[in-house]
């Protein structure tokens, strides 16, 4: 006998049951939502895009379309790139207009500024967790209002707490930190109600008495502080005599869970993934007894809590009893309970007599005032505040939290423990580099980058004899003053002082030489040392000779008084207007500066005088130049601090060698002393330090070779990053936009089938279905009839992980016509982001619209059975 087995054929749910090369069951790891990082590393595109060797028109307008899509995202930045970090539920410290500045650390006096300094409270506008709210009762409804007062009530006064700074905290790290200083105040919460809360004075009865202790119209209230809802389960005056009865204690619960059950009854409640199981057991006039997941608690009277011993807390909030058959036996109870004690011994003052008591600690730093009347028959709440002090020194580390402090002995001084301080350290800004570098162990080069945006490196100094230097480097001295003879090879700065300070441009110019002016083309020559370009000046014999025009501006050349019968001889000494002034001023220095606007003054100690060598040192200076200290035509740099400046000596030593020292009180913009510099643990020979407008100095100091200096230097002045956050803040960065450069798709990229042999081995994008493509029906495991799962009028994508690293799409149809359809979608992905997702998805035209959804499903269907002959 023989069997003759014809094959079942499947409706096909997907493209190809056995696709990608791989077993039948193969992985399809891949999302389209994905498209087009798979393809794209570093920026470039890393990938084939395939078609059939005897593709349709369609399909090859569609693979073209897919590669200029793809042209654009494969890009990078031109350059470095910052970020700006956002938040929910949290507010940052600081406004639109206002920023929190970083504060500096200097040898003598301060200059910080705090968080107080930029707003004196917190409220509903800043912060949801601080809503407005309504208590209602017996008496009518208490409106109130939240507001977190920074730093506390006496905030304003202080100015050695409550800001960022780079120092070293108790554990000897060194960074920069949001720093609070023992004993102060870290913050005042306040619960302000605009319509008195009230209450008359009652007996335990119920009954209203002049010497009652009971505000009973205060119990069962809620009302939610920071975010975190709160019952008031007891209310009490402690004594009807003492301040004339105007005192107070409330005791208020708050937790995970809140509910009531019925004695005899079980149920269980979730917190943070583990579950409660609660029963009641017992239930009489005044108490209750419940067992939690097999743990009995002890007898509870209203107000009372009791901890598991997991560490959660239950406690009861109210107790319904009827002593009577049939009669309610309930209690009302917290899970996950927080007990919170509020007493104030005379409601008529603003002292505080009594510090917050949470569960069964008091929180000896956390004082709490409330403010109110009352007349014996009715007692009225105004106000509640909770000053919260600092225990010891907190240091609140980049990405950190004031509550997570290790020094923090009661994290309950942070009333509610449903908001925190964060620290998220310096606004992420695009530096520029500036450094004074060795050129061997005899010479120092400043490097920074000039008016254009290049990089100079321009000779300093050279040691040329033991305590002896020369400005600039042997024969070649560098000028920045108008009346010194610049000679062939010197250097000479350019800055146009007609800009306001820290917008202004600098240039490095080395003089190459001139032509004599009897020679056929008389021509002055510089050279840039930024880009490299050599400027090539026609002069005249008259007053200036010639003019260079750099950056906008003019700089008038001269020839020097002493050698006006030097145009007869090559390469004769020359004057430079170098401040772009319009003439020669005797003595008048010029400053760099920057691409981002640091000024760095350049001072030879007897330069001025007598235009010799000097052994006493060169003095570069730091500054950030800012118009309210340096003068009205100088950039509005910052908003507060003046950054103090930094200055350093550059000498020969004994040996020959270049040495750097650090100068304190050296320019008026040093305030009288210096930053001070901090060497981190476990590294040696070097310091740190920063300016207040965001700079980061680094100074190398090793002990037998010269020491060197780098500073890091903002676009713009660095922000730091404090937020008041309440419960479930979120954070995230986001790249600012910016100049990219497209990496261009290589020629070769697309091929024809035939020309890939091995399809699983890149990541491809196969445009046209197996029947026009060998590639494609390679990756769908050669299915035997090619247009199953295609239907009339839908173009597919789909993607698959080929299991090798690589990734494959199919952007095909039934005709090519659903094909162009498909790959006009992929070409324009960004218009269909909340559609292109999974691994594959369906392209209809309907009119001129396209369609992108999910592909519909069938069940299979069995359509042969075997047979035998």
């Amino acid at each position: 006998m023989r069997f003759n087995k014809t094959i079942k054929r499947i409706s096909a749910l997907g493209l190809g049951a056995s696709m990608v090369g791989a077993t039948i069951f193969g992985a399809m790891a891949a999302d389209l939502s994905n498209y087009p990082s798979q393809y794209i590393k570093d920026g470039k595109f890393t990938g084939v895009l395939v078609v059939g060797d005897r593709a349709a028109a369609e399909d090859v307008i569609g693979v073209s379309d897919i590669v200029a899509s793809l042209q654009f995202a494969a890009t990078k930045p031109a350059g470095d790139v910052a970020s700006t970090l956002t938040a929910e539920n949290a507010w940052k410290v600081g406004s639109s207009t206002k920023i929190l500045e970083l504060s500096e650390n200097i040898a003598t006096g301060d200059s910080r500024e705090t968080l107080r300094n930029i707003t004196q409270f917190v409220d509903d506008g800043d912060l949801n967790a601080l809503a407005s709210g309504t208590v209602t009762n017996g008496k009518g409804d208490a409106p109130y209002n939240q507001y977190l007062y920074l730093l506390g009530p006496g905030g304003g006064n202080q100015v050695n707490t409550g800001y960022v700074v780079y120092t070293e905290d108790d554990n000897s790290v060194t960074d920069t930190f949001l720093y609070f200083k023992s004993g102060t105040e870290i913050g005042r919460y306040l619960l302000e109600f605009t319509t008195a809360l009230e209450s008359d004075v009652d007996d335990s009865a119920g009954a209203a008495t002049t010497t009652g202790l009971y505000l009973t119209d205060f119990e069962d209230t809620d009302l939610e502080m920071f975010g975190k809802k709160y019952s008031i389960v007891t209310a009490r005056r402690t004594s009807s005599t003492t301040n004339g009865g105007k005192n107070i204690k409330l005791t208020l619960m708050g937790g995970a869970v809140k509910d009531t059950l019925v004695e005899g009854s079980t149920k269980t409640y979730t917190i943070d993934g583990k579950d409660y199981e609660v029963t009641v057991d017992f239930v009489d006039s005044n108490s209750a007894k419940l067992t939690i997941n097999g743990e009995a608690t002890r007898d509870l009277l209203e107000g009372e809590t009791d901890k598991l011993s997991d560490g959660t807390t239950i406690g009861v909030s109210e107790i319904l009893y009827q002593d009577y058959a049939g009669g309610v036996h309930n209690v009302e109870f917290f899970l996950g309970a927080q007990k919170v004690e509020l007493q104030d011994s005379d409601v008529s003052d603003v002292a505080s007599s009594h510090a917050l008591k949470v569960g069964d600690d008091t929180i000896d730093d956390a004082f709490v005032i409330i403010e109110g009347t009352n007349d014996n028959s009715s007692f009225k709440i105004s106000r509640i505040h909770v000053n919260m002090t600092a225990d010891d020194d907190f240091y609140v580390p980049v990405g950190g939290k004031l509550s997570e402090n290790s020094d923090l002995d009661e994290p309950e001084v942070i009333f509610t423990n449903n908001w925190d301080f964060e620290y998220k350290g310096l606004s992420d800004e695009l530096t520029e580099t500036i450094e004074i570098e060795t050129s061997g162990n005899k010479r120092y080069n400043l490097k920074f980058k000039d008016g254009d945006g290049e990089d100079v490196t321009l000779p300093l100094i050279e040691a040329t004899a033991a305590s002896v230097l020369e400005f600039g480097e042997k024969d070649k001295a560098l000028i920045n003053v108008e009346n010194k003879t610049i000679a062939k090879d010197d250097y000479l700065i350019l800055t146009d002082n007609s800009k306001n300070r820290g917008e202004r441009k600098s240039y490095v110019l080395q003089y190459k030489g001139a032509d004599k002016l009897s020679s056929d083309s008389h021509v002055v020559k510089f050279k840039n040392l930024g880009n490299g370009e050599t400027i090539e000046q026609s002069y005249t014999n008259s007053t200036p000779l010639a003019t260079l025009k750099i950056g906008g501006a003019d700089y008038r050349v001269y020839v020097a008084d002493t050698e006006m019968a030097g145009l007869q001889a090559n390469d004769f000494g020359v004057w430079v207007d170098l401040d772009s002034s319009g003439g020669l001023v005797n003595n008048a220095s010029t400053n760099i500066t920057t691409w981002y606007g640091m000024e760095i003054g350049i001072q030879n100690a007897s330069m001025i005088g007598g235009f010799s060598d000097t052994s006493n040192g060169v003095i570069v200076s730091f500054k950030t130049p800012d118009n309210t200290r340096d003068g009205g035509t100088t950039q509005d740099n910052v908003e507060t601090l003046q950054a103090t400046d930094y200055a350093v000596n550059l000498t020969s030593d004994s040996s020959t060698k270049v040495a750097l020292a650090v100068l304190t009180g050296w320019t008026g913009g040093q305030k009288g002393t210096a930053l001070s510099e901090k060497t981190p643990d476990g590294e040696t020979n070097v310091q740190y330090t920063y300016t207040s407008y965001g700079a980061k100095i680094t100074r190398n100091s090793p002990s037998s070779e010269p020491g060197t200096l780098k500073i890091d230097y903002p676009e713009k002045q660095t922000e730091a990053l404090v937020y008041v956050t309440a419960k479930g803040a979120t954070f995230s960065s986001v790249a600012e936009g910016g100049a990219v450069t497209i990496q261009r798709i290589d020629v070769g990229a697309t091929k024809l089938a035939s020309e890939v042999a091995n399809i699983n081995s890149v990541n491809s994008i196969l445009v046209g279905g197996p029947c026009a493509n060998a590639a494609a029906a390679e990756v769908m495991g050669n299915p035997a009839d090619c247009t199953a799962g295609f239907t009339p009028g839908v173009g597919l994508v789909q993607v698959w992980d080929v299991g090798t690293g690589n990734v494959a799409m199919l952007v095909a149809g039934y005709a090519a016509a659903d094909t162009r359809n498909a790959a006009a979608v992929v070409s324009n992905y960004q218009d269909y982001k909340s559609q292109f997702k999974g691994a594959k998805v369906e392209v209809k035209k309907v009119g001129s619209t396209l369609t992108v959804a999910e592909p519909s499903t069938a069940a299979p269907a069995m359509e042969e059975e075997t047979t035998t002959e």
